[in-house]
């Protein structure tokens, strides 16, 4: 009897040290200097899902070398991400008009 799981193939990893390493250098390379930057790198990768999504549904439109499953996968993650980038939108409204009716 095999186990859930099993005939899958060994994934390659990291020792901790070089992942932790790694990860230390990505975060101080991509990490955005200030709050509206963090905005601003949001919405491009939002915009890059969006576009991708889009490619994709065009190469499998016209007859390209791309599965139905590959295209509603990219559809979705960047539809979740667009979802997400509202919601952040909308509580960030919503904290400006709380501010904005402070009286001082």
């Amino acid at each position: 009897m095999h186990s859930i799981g099993s005939n899958l193939t060994p994934r390659m990893e990291l020792p901790l040290s070089s992942r932790l390493m790694h990860s230390e250098a990505v975060k101080q390379s991509d990490r955005p200097s200030s709050f509206p930057d963090l905005l601003m790198s949001g919405v491009s990768q939002v915009n890059s899902m969006q576009h991708d999504a889009d490619s994709q549904v065009h190469e499998m439109l016209t007859g390209g070398d791309v599965s139905q499953v590959e295209v509603l996968t990219a559809v979705q993650k960047a539809d979740m991400a667009f979802r997400m980038l509202v919601q952040v939108r909308n509580k960030l409204m919503s904290a400006y008009e709380e501010i904005q009716a402070i009286r001082i």
